[in-house]
Order: structure tokens, then sequence, then C-alpha cells
């Protein structure tokens, strides 16, 4: 089979290097005129308009991780090469959990540490190195090929080219599902982000490779990468006028220096920062459906990754659903059957869950964020999850693993709520949640945050 995939991602490149170890031919097309960097750091710079979240903190998830782990192993090599980490369960979590020796499974509860550009660069390296994979870069797809309703390939900046199949991993403001009539859902995530990446000048002040916390008023997160660097990344609500000031460098600063999980970092005799303040906003939840009564809206054409399905990106599974997508779109090949149909089924399967766990997420953390009040079930599970789950999931080692497997994609997302080994200790940890000492704030109040970094 020839098959064309229109845009150099990661979904992209994963599907491509999927599809070239399966014996198909692949051309790569990607818009960007953006010669292979020479290492990481110059990667770092990488003039890719295309994908503006690049500049921004990813998750690489165990679920990702473990698909190039057992699928794309040369790629799992080159990227340890490239100064990426392996970060496993034991190395995530905290002191007040003792008991961390090995079990079964926890083999596969390991994440990537890595900068989103170390990581795609990596991936594209691989892939000009690929036998069956032909990458053009600097080419622009302006429109599809139609035979009625039937794709036989896209119209470029450099002409013509045809295929069996066309693979969208455009990701989300994809041009070309808009050429076609295709239905979608959509929410507004409620938030926006910003991010900053900085390079350490020793030691790191402690161990862990994440951090974060939700201060109501506003999200923060430190990201270890690779080679020495991390990434602090800082989100609030759309709507919050007040925040928005945070788009001065000198008061994203000052707003770090606030919370003491990100000013240990950030204090300028541990690291020093390496790239300018990075806004990212028009975040969205979305599914499009190709599928119609049962029969594909057009034939020989498949989006994934975000093209497909995207989920707010604070909580990090882009990466790892994109090429989880490109397997699935693999496995439709290797089906025989209709390609459309067989994705549509996996999609529906293994991803739009998540679409939907993120529109339920994002609406409670809105109205939070909002100072609504919620409904009598949401404002019980919130407080189920806050006082009695991430108090086990603190202390609790098996907990602890089961809540890392469903955060890393590696169980359905309401997996835990229907564990009848974890919830009665969970609501039990919860029904005495009055006896604990209160949990600390990890930061100060939205006022004194607000009066002192405008001060």
């Amino acid at each position: 089979m020839r098959a064309i995939v229109v845009g150099a991602g990661v979904a992209g490149l994963g599907t491509a290097l999927l599809l070239a170890r399966d014996g198909h031919d692949v051309v790569l097309l990607e818009r960007d005129a953006t010669p292979l960097p020479a290492d990481p750091d110059e990667a770092f710079h990488w003039d890719r308009r295309g994908a503006p979240q690049v500049r921004h903190s990813h998750a690489f998830l165990a679920r990702g991780r473990n698909l190039l782990r057992d699928q794309l192993p040369e790629v799992r090599a080159a990227l340890l090469e490239s100064g990426v980490r392996e970060v496993g369960w034991a190395d995530m979590v905290p002191s007040t959990i003792e008991d961390k020796t090995p079990q079964p499974g926890d083999e596969d509860l390991v994440m990537l540490a890595c900068r989103r550009t170390t990581f795609e660069w990596t991936l594209r390296k691989v892939a000009l190195d690929a036998a069956g994979i032909d990458l053009r870069d600097g080419v622009g797809v302006t429109g599809l090929l139609m035979d009625g309703t039937h794709v036989t390939g896209v119209r470029t900046d450099h002409g013509d080219e045809h295929a069996d199949l066309v693979i969208d991993a455009t990701g989300r403001p994809s041009r070309l599902v808009s050429m076609l009539d295709v239905p979608e859902e959509k929410s507004d995530t409620g938030i926006v982000y910003l991010s900053r990446f900085y390079r350490l000048r020793g030691d790191a002040p402690n161990p862990f490779p994440f951090m974060g916390a939700d201060l109501g008023y506003m999200k923060f997160a430190v990201f270890r990468g690779d080679n020495d660097t991390f990434s602090i990344t800082i989100a609030h609500a759309t709507d919050d006028d007040e925040m928005r000031d945070l788009r001065d460098p000198a008061r994203f600063d000052a707003a770090v220096m606030l919370v003491d999980l990100m000013r240990i970092w950030a204090d300028p005799a541990v690291s020093e920062p390496i790239g300018d303040l990075h806004y990212m906003g028009g975040l969205i939840n979305r599914v499009r459906w190709f599928v119609r009564d049962g029969k594909p809206r057009v034939t020989g054409f498949v989006a994934i990754g975000d093209s497909s399905v995207c989920t707010n990106p604070l909580y990090g599974r882009g990466c790892s659903l994109g090429l989880v997508h490109g397997t699935l779109l693999v496995d439709a090949i290797r089906a025989g059957n209709q390609i459309e149909l067989a994705l549509d089924e996996a999609t529906k399967r293994e991803l739009v869950p998540w679409y939907e766990a993120s529109v339920a997420q994002d609406r409670v953390n809105a109205q939070v964020a909002r100072g609504e009040k919620l409904s009598e079930a949401d404002e019980y599970m919130r407080s189920v999850v806050q006082d009695g789950l991430f108090h086990l999931v603190r202390t609790d080692a098996e907990v602890s693993r089961v809540w890392t497997r469903g955060f890393n994609l590696l169980s359905s997302p309401y997996a835990m709520l229907t564990d009848q080994s974890i919830m009665p200790r969970v609501l039990e940890a919860w029904s005495r949640r009055g006896e604990r000492e209160p949990e600390p704030l990890p930061g100060p109040d939205r006022e004194t945050f607000l009066l002192q970094v405008h001060s």
C-alpha cells in the first residue's frame, strides 16, 4: 500500500514508522521547511510554526513509552541516546510512601522525562533513516484529490500526489478535515497556559521528575526534561482577567517565586532560563465523527491524533494517544476489512473515553475556578478524590500504583472508580478526613498571590 501521511509531528512520524515497519510505502509531507537540527539543544530552537505547542511542557506517558518499547524499540533506544530519561513509579512517588519494593507490573509504570522538541527531533531522525519513508519538508498540502466520496490523494504546492490512503496527522487546526463534511463535538477547556524552560546549573533541588498542584485559581507544574533541562507551566482560567498579566515575563517570574515548589527550581542559583515565555490559548476538547449510520463519510482518508480526537493538553495525553492511534490504524489495515470502519470502532473504544473524561473534568475545574457552586454529586466526587483518593496516592503504595496506571492511560478513565479492591479504602480514608491535619496549601491564597505579583 502507498500511504500519504500529512504532518510530521509526533502522531505523523510515529504512524509513518509503524506503517513502514509493516512494509508499506509512506510519503510523509510536512508544511514547515525544517531541516533536521544537529542535536537536541539546537532542536529546542527549531522553527516549528505549525506546532506552537512544542515549546510547552509535555508529559510522555507510560502507554506511549511502552508502545515504543514493544513496537518501535529503535526509537526508544535513540531517545535514551539523546539524553531522555526513563522515570519509574518508585522515582515519582513521595517519601510518604515507605515501601517501594518492586512489584509485577512496575516495569510498565515508566514515563519519559523529555522536551517535546527532543522527542520529535528523535522521531524524525529515525524516520529519515528508515526504509520505506519518503519525508519531504516544506511541502504544503492545499487540497484533497477526490473521486466522488473516495479520496485518491492530495494536492500540494509542489504538485499532485496519489495514494491508496491519505492520513491526516496535522493536529488540532486540521484544514484537511475542514474540507470534508465531518461533524464534530467540542468544548472549550476553559484554560490558557504559560510555559518557560530552564537549564540546571548543577544538581536538581530534589529527585522528583514531575511536581505540581492546583491552587484553585491556578494550576502549576514542573517537568524535568532531557539533558539537565526542565520546564515550568502555569495554567489559569481563560476568563480570569486578573491573571492575564502573567503573560508579562517579569510577572510570570514573580509568580514562580511565590510558590515553593516552583521557586526552588527557578532560583537563579539553581538554574537559568533557556527560552522565552510562551503562551497558549484556544484550547479545546474535540472529537470528529467520520462514520455515519455504519458508513464512512469518505473512503481513502483517515485522521489520527489531534486531527480526530483532542483533549485538554494540561492532562498530557496528546502525544501518547497520537502514537496509540497510529497503532490502531496499522491494526485496522492488517485486519484487511474496511479500514475506515475498523479505525472508527477502535477510536471510540480507545480514545473517545479520554475525550469524555476531559470534558467532564474541565467542566468541574472551570466552575471551581469561577467560584461557582458545584452540584451535590460533583461536590461529593471532588471531595472523595481530594480528601480520600489523593491522600492514599501519597501514602498507600497499592493505591498509588493503580492511580499511576490510570494517569498513564494504562487503564480506562474510570477504572479506579469501579475497582472493588481500591474504592472501599478510598471511601474509608475520605470518611476519616476530619481526623487528619488539613493539608497545607502549596502556595499563597489568590488575594495574596495577586497582590504580590502586581507589587
